[in-house]
């Protein structure tokens, strides 16, 4: 085998560049606004924002030009569709990032995050469908898809070694001569890598002739091993699995847990790549266990998908929807229907998986069937219907402060005053802190308005409520008489110097006495007695005073003091089960160990 001369490749990225200028482009982009990101002089959010939106662009570009080339309905190919068409097609594609990119707040927020992704998503499963949305079926959209999937996968490999082999010289640099080198150059290089050499990398396997893809009977051997060996056994195992568990909770009328996701979703991966992969091979006399394998597995994938479905209701009836609730119970939705159709119709195009997938991602992606406006009105619906009584039932007063919270978090002031039937007295939510007190503080404001109560996200009321408490980093802490401070956590038996000590938090799996090693001495801090006192005293606040949360201890002539910086976990009917702390040890020298 001769590999290509320097020549060769270099004519190769030009012709990459000849054909998808404006991919290129966009990850152009993407990789200096990340990088410009990482300088200490730039505003880092919106060059994020920048990166994440360019991002975009190169599936969405990639797509437009791919429209360009499309086999048309009589099996010919599109390239020589008119330039200026494909231009206008770019700008739009353009405009619209720029719209999106003014409308999307970042990625800091979950719901912005899922909205993104979802975007993102369907924008690679068009790459996928795009040149063959007219075709007649044939084997060249499997010929296709299968040079990007070998495409992807040698430019995942070519561009990892490239910015492993990268990052090891710069350490040796930085190791070996003492030349310093910033921790942000590692990142800077990882976005040049993944944004453009990874992108140049995957579209050179582009197929530039998309008509002769339907002439080609080309089969890699590795693919069939891979399927056939390893996707195929991994897929039966899960559904023996999920078979086993229908019938577990059938005998035991049970609703099937939220962690058969997962399980589902290994399967539906799997089990569709596996698919997929042997697709060209379905009709070959000496395959015989493909046409079986499309049968059981699609099969099996209806119980499957009907115990996902049945896993969100058991969430979604109670709680009502959130983004990932509505979007989980979509996929399981598609998920069956899908294996319905090839379970009845075996000779059914593979084009209809991602194409129905992507047109689902972009349906609910804004407008009434958005996946934010579905749960913010399930939400709110939730909130209206449970506020008039949770003055007067806990669970109520639990599950509407639940809804408000989410309403909060997604700005809909609307939403909340139409819901308690009059408008929220200044400044409204603009200057609520999500994570912080004042959410909290705003939330109960919002709660007396409608007549309810308001329970706090980690502090409940009630014998099982799961509680959540920082130390207030506002107000400053007095160490005097002490000469060290060292940190500490409940989860990390490392040992740290104080002197010529070492300190060491001893293992309790409890977590309910803080044993603390120092030197010869072990000092012993009763967490679980401080807890049930803050907690009760203060049901209704996050953030403590700093000296409501330090806990003081001896041994012989040691003395130290423990300062929480927080604290969770559950009080239960049997006491407070502590889960982590993390803390500020303070110690006194020892007249015989002073230095």
């Amino acid at each position: 085998m001769r590999f290509p001369s320097i020549d060769v490749l270099a004519a190769r990225a030009r012709d990459v560049l000849r054909r998808f200028p404006w991919t290129i482009l966009a990850g152009t982009i993407a990789a200096a606004a990340g990088v410009i990101a990482t300088a200490d002089f730039a505003d880092e959010a919106l060059w994020a924002r920048i990166t994440f939106v360019a991002a975009l662009g190169i599936p969405a570009s990639l797509a437009a030009t791919l429209w360009r080339a499309a086999v048309r309905p009589n099996g010919k190919s599109g390239a020589r569709r008119a330039p200026g068409r494909t231009l206008l097609v770019q700008l739009a594609i353009i405009a619209l990032l720029v719209l999106f990119a003014f409308s999307w707040p970042g990625i800091q927020e979950r719901h912005d995050a899922i909205r993104y992704f979802q975007l993102s998503a369907a924008l690679h499963l068009a790459v996928a469908f795009v040149p063959f949305l007219g075709a007649p079926e044939s084997v060249g959209f499997w010929q296709y898809n299968r040079r990007l999937f070998l495409g992807f996968l040698r430019a995942a490999v070519f561009s990892g070694v490239l910015f492993v082999g990268l990052a090891i010289a710069l350490a040796a640099v930085d190791q070996l001569f003492g030349v310093d080198v910033e921790t942000e150059t590692y990142l800077r290089i990882w976005l040049i890598v993944a944004f453009v050499v990874n992108t140049w990398i995957f579209l050179a396997a582009v197929p530039e002739d998309l008509e002769a893809l339907a002439e080609d009977r080309e089969y890699p051997k590795a693919l069939k091993i891979f399927s056939q060996y390893i996707l195929t056994p991994l897929a039966f195992t899960y559904l023996v699995i999920l078979l086993a568990y229908l019938v577990k909770i059938v005998a035991g009328a049970e609703w099937p847990s939220g962690w058969i996701g997962w399980l589902v979703t290994s399967v539906a991966v799997t089990g569709l790549l596996g698919f997929l992969l042997v697709h060209p091979l379905r009709a070959d006399p000496e395959e015989g266990w493909i046409r079986v394998y499309a049968r059981w597995l699609f099969i099996g994938l209806i119980p499957a998908a009907l115990m996902l479905l049945a896993a969100f209701w058991k969430r979604i009836l109670p709680y009502g929807l959130t983004e990932l609730r509505t979007l989980g119970f979509v996929l399981g939705l598609w998920l069956l229907g899908i294996a319905i159709l090839f379970t009845v119709r075996r000779a059914a195009s593979i084009r209809v998986i991602p194409v129905s997938l992507a047109i689902i991602l972009l349906a609910m992606l804004y407008g009434p069937l958005g996946l934010t406006n579905l749960s913010l009105r399930s939400q709110q619906d939730r909130f209206r219907s449970l506020v008039t009584t949770s003055s007067t039932n806990a669970e109520h007063a639990r599950e509407a402060s639940a809804a408000l919270r989410f309403l909060m978090d997604h700005d809909a002031e609307e939403e909340i005053a139409s819901a308690i039937g009059q408008e929220l007295p200044p400044p409204g939510l603009d200057s609520v802190d999500r994570y912080g007190e004042r959410r909290d503080s705003t939330a109960a404001r919002i709660m007396a308005l409608a007549g309810g109560t308001y329970v706090p996200e980690y502090i409940r009321a009630g014998p099982d409520g799961w509680f959540h408490v920082n130390a207030d980093q506002m107000i400053a802490m007095d160490v005097s008489g002490y000469d060290w401070m060292v940190t500490a956590w409940s989860s990390d038996t490392t040992s740290r110097l104080a002197g010529r000590d070492t300190v060491q938090v001893l293992p309790d799996t409890a977590r309910r006495i803080a044993r603390i090693r120092v030197g010869r001495d072990t000092l012993v801090f009763d967490v679980a007695a401080l807890v049930a006192r803050i907690v009760d005293s203060i049901p209704e606040r996050q953030a403590l005073p700093a000296a409501r949360l330090r806990i003081e201890s001896a041994a012989g002539p040691r003395r130290g003091e423990l300062l929480i910086t927080n604290i969770n976990g559950q009080r239960t009917a049997e006491g407070v089960k502590i889960d982590h702390w993390g803390a500020s040890l303070l110690l006194r020298a020892d007249a015989d160990t002073a230095p």
